[in-house]
């Protein structure tokens, strides 16, 4: 299945909490690709924009998705569930009950960050055993051939797929670890 994909790196001009979307718009663009591809409706980053603004859903770091989160849903009739319960998120997508974003922590004693060396929003698309497909907004060249990365994502095309323990490992450390989507 061919999913709408947004890629931070391409608003690089675009402002947004201090920075641009290219440099803080991770859950921004997280929240595009949920919308659009669940909804069929168009959310542009830009109309992200003006929506994480109009509800303060940001800081001097990025996007509180807590705040974000319960204006899309109303606008685009979805509703949402935090949770850090990672088998409950496998089994959410397992079922194919919507999509969610993952909330990765990056660097730590003893860890590597996967998707993200500080912090980092990621939309988990479905799951298929233990394994996890993801659309990461955020993918320079050699992202995941770095030494920590290198050998725990698979990339086709714009998904990723990675292995459940290793995204709880990525996500263990932030509240919530996960935003789950469902169509009312």
């Amino acid at each position: 299945m061919a999913y709408k994909y947004y890629s931070q790196l391409d608003y690089p001009d675009m402002p947004y909490c201090g920075g641009t979307v290219a440099s803080s718009g991770c859950g921004l663009c997280s929240c595009c690709m949920v919308v659009e591809n669940m909804t069929g409706s168009s959310f542009t980053p830009a109309q992200a924009v003006k929506l994480a603004n109009d509800c303060r859903a940001w800081d001097n770091t990025g996007t509180e998705i807590t705040l974000l989160a319960p204006a899309v849903c109303e606008k685009f009739g979805l509703t949402y569930e935090l949770t850090c319960d990672h088998g409950k998120m496998q089994q959410f997508l397992q079922n194919g009950e919507g999509m969610a974003i993952a909330n990765s922590g990056g660097d730590r004693e003893g860890w590597t960050g996967v998707f993200t060396h500080g912090g980092h929003f990621i939309v988990l698309v479905g799951a298929k055993g233990r394994e996890i497909c993801v659309m990461d907004p955020h993918v320079p060249e050699g992202k995941f051939d770095e030494p920590g990365r290198k050998g725990k994502v698979r990339m086709e095309g714009n998904l990723c797929y990675v292995d459940i323990a290793v995204l709880a490992r990525d996500c263990e450390n932030r509240y919530p670890s996960y935003c789950l989507f469902r169509k009312k």
